[in-house]
């Protein structure tokens, strides 16, 4: 029987880990991990950085832009546009590449202040040759606010327990609310991470239609993130299903799980549990009603955004596999659950985003780099008896067969893209 093949991704910045996200504690190390400080912000670092992650065997890069003066999130797409510009240059254009949304901080609330909210999204409009990404996460944590609302309209029950014919009416007849609210959600965070300012439901609905609009018309592709188990896969599947939505319409859409996020989203010490989320995923292939057609292929790429001080509490022993009972750390557990033949994932990611620091068996916490945590991920899927897929070719016919048809992720419009940054 062939091996799990898998991409290797690194999400190499995030917007969690910041200085002034986390309270100082006095603790040298936790301090050191929690305030990004081994995060590579200046370009030339992050460049050099990604060449040595893509020599490594890593295929997928996610980014989010950082002020290099100030070392916090930031809105500002020069940024994304010139270290991606950079990174398909060195690269040979074989990585695939994809921006966060500006998420939270100081800096991002103010442009979003002055600017409107699609100041939090806009790098979604880029194209690849300009400076954009393969991949947006146009769904995150702050999108949530339109279920919130939903919840609130139609009540829990109704929204996540009704039959298929009842949530079909809620999402059609649904019209979000222009009351505003602190976006101030559950997740395990630093202490400022979890703020994403004050906004509504109906700004977000309609950033959210705009970013998938762009999408659309550079010929990109589509992305989420999961944060929340049953908001997040309510409102992907609200967003497929919405004609004035269409998420995924373009027959390709990304999903990626973030275990340990969230209360609502914990990290699973369970295989089963694991299996369960990517299979919600994997369901957004079909429309609801509809199992007998295939309308897009969802690729699924999983990763462990578990918090410096809970890591020890997912320390044990693994489950599943030849390796079963071997005590492993979240992100070797991560790694070992992708592996698995029957898991359905496509990309396993790590990176200081998730995963800003080591630990050991017994707990204890040291800095670490995105190299190392790829090199962790590599020496635990070889392990497993799984590879990594690192030739272009493979990686496009592994998403034309897992999605069984004849749409690769280098759609018409991306080739097209790809001539041009090549003349750039």
């Amino acid at each position: 029987m062939a091996s799990k093949q898998l991409i290797v991704g690194c999400a190499a910045t995030g917007a969690k880990f910041t200085k002034h996200n986390h309270r100082t504690t006095g603790d040298t190390v936790m301090d050191h991990i929690s305030t990004g400080a081994s995060i590579k912000i200046a370009e030339s670092e992050a460049l050099q950085e990604a060449v040595t992650l893509y020599a490594l065997g890593c295929r997928y890069y996610h980014y989010h832009a950082r002020n290099p003066a100030t070392g916090e999130q930031s809105t500002d797409n020069a940024i994304y546009q010139s270290l991606s510009q950079s990174i398909q240059r060195s690269c040979n254009q074989d990585i695939r590449l994809s921006f966060g949304a500006s998420r939270n901080g100081p800096e991002v609330r103010d442009s979003i202040a002055r600017n409107g909210e699609w100041e939090r999204v806009s790098q979604c409009s880029i194209p690849l040759h300009l400076g954009g990404a393969h991949f947006v996460t146009m769904q995150a944590a702050v999108e949530l606010q339109i279920m919130c609302d939903i919840e609130r309209k139609y009540g829990v029950d109704e929204v996540y327990d009704a039959p298929h014919e009842q949530l079909s009416r809620i999402i059609h007849e649904y019209r979000p609310s222009g009351q505003t609210v602190d976006a101030d959600l559950a997740t395990h965070s630093t202490a400022g991470g979890s703020n994403y300012g004050t906004t509504s439901p109906a700004i977000q609905f309609a950033t959210f239609a705009r970013s998938i609009q762009a999408r659309r018309q550079i010929g990109l592709f589509d992305e989420v993130e999961w944060v929340q188990r049953r908001r997040s896969v309510a409102l992907t599947r609200f967003a497929i299903e919405r004609p004035d939505l269409r998420l995924g319409a373009a027959g390709q859409l990304n999903v990626t799980i973030l275990f340990g996020f969230s209360p609502a989203l914990p990290f699973p010490m369970r295989y089963s549990d694991f299996k369960t989320m990517v299979r919600a995923a994997k369901s957004l292939e079909y429309d609801l009603g509809d199992k007998a057609r295939r309308r897009r292929h969802v690729t699924v790429a999983v990763g462990a955004a578990v918090l410096p001080q809970q890591a020890k509490n997912f320390i044990g022993p693994l489950d599943v596999g030849p390796e079963r009972g071997r005590i492993v750390t979240p992100v070797e557990r991560l790694v070992q659950y992708a592996a698995q033949r029957d898991s359905g994932v496509d990309i396993v990611r790590v990176g200081m985003e998730d995963t800003p620091f080591d630990v050991t068996a017994d707990g204890d916490l040291r800095s670490t780099t995105n190299a190392i945590l790829v090199k962790t991920a590599l020496h635990e899927l070889e392990r497993a008896g799984a590879t990594p897929l690192t030739r272009t070719q493979e990686i496009d016919r592994l998403a034309v067969i897992a999605g069984g048809g004849d749409r690769p992720w280098r759609s018409e419009s991306v080739e097209t893209e790809y001539e041009l940054a090549t003349v750039a």
